[in-house]
């Protein structure tokens, strides 16, 4: 729980608490949590495996979304209130994604699956910038046979190239022909009654904005100068809130430009 240990002071604690286990007892287990993926071995350190971490963080706050009272409540953004909100603030987009994706998949798991998820983007800068974990948000979705409705509101090539990676009813891609919010830092997802706004360091999504301005081609230089952007320090910021009537205002806004399956 507290960090990576030495395997010898593990059998050390374990010893310690259970005199007569065996050392070969104490390897024995951790090659069967290592083979459950619960655990990684280094070497001669053993850790938590993160994604095991996830995943049961993941169990444990939807168990509590549907058991518990809906309150809000900072451990649990999935039981916010009507007209009440979270926010958080992240050091870069980095991070920023990284609590942003998970909290997308969080409330996906929630909401009904016939109801579409709404995604608005000026730039779709997630799926160059972090490619992995953009491609595998979208395949569990399409898995759960969810609909996600993306929206991004420039048409400069590297916008245009991303047509290409989606086809069919589920996950939907439309460039705006016109300017549907002022500011060109706010991205929003819609779940159900549920949004979660961002607003991006102004400074940093003008880079953005420089970047996909002028960039023809996405390789690996292109790669690493946005790696570099989004790992700029800034002020980011997301906001978990439910809004019933903001979000069907946005839903009506976006819906016309896509296909909605029944």
């Amino acid at each position: 729980q507290k960090g990576t240990m030495p395997t010898i002071k593990l059998i050390e604690s374990v010893s310690a608490i259970r005199p007569k286990t065996t050392k070969q007892g104490v390897y024995r287990v951790l090659r069967k949590l290592r083979d459950e993926e619960k655990i990684v071995i280094h070497g001669k350190e053993a850790s938590l495996n993160l994604h095991w971490l996830k995943d049961r963080n993941e169990f444990f706050s939807l168990a509590q979304f549907y058991y518990l009272p809906k309150v809000a409540s900072p451990d649990n953004f999935l039981n916010v209130r009507e007209k009440d909100k979270i926010v958080y603030f992240f050091k870069n987009l980095n991070l920023l994604d990284s609590f942003w994706s998970h909290a997308f998949h969080m409330f996906a798991e929630t909401i009904s699956p016939k109801e579409p998820i709404f995604v608005y983007n000026p730039h779709e800068w997630f799926a160059y910038a972090r490619q992995e974990t953009e491609q595998t948000l979208l395949k569990t979705m399409a898995e759960k046979t969810r609909q996600v409705l993306i929206t991004v509101a420039h048409n400069e090539p590297l916008d245009r190239e991303l047509r290409k990676k989606f086809s069919g009813d589920l996950a939907q891609y439309h460039i705006a022909d016109k300017k549907i919010f002022e500011k060109d830092n706010y991205y929003f997802n819609i779940f159900g009654d549920c949004l979660i706004e961002v607003f991006i360091d102004q400074v940093i999504s003008k880079q953005i904005d420089e970047f996909f301005t002028k960039t023809k081609i996405f390789d690996d230089q292109t790669s690493d100068e946005l790696s570099v952007i989004v790992s700029k320090i800034g002020k980011n910021k997301l906001i978990i809130s439910r809004n019933k009537k903001k979000a069907e205002k946005y839903k009506k806004t976006l819906s016309k430009d896509f296909y909605i399956m029944k």
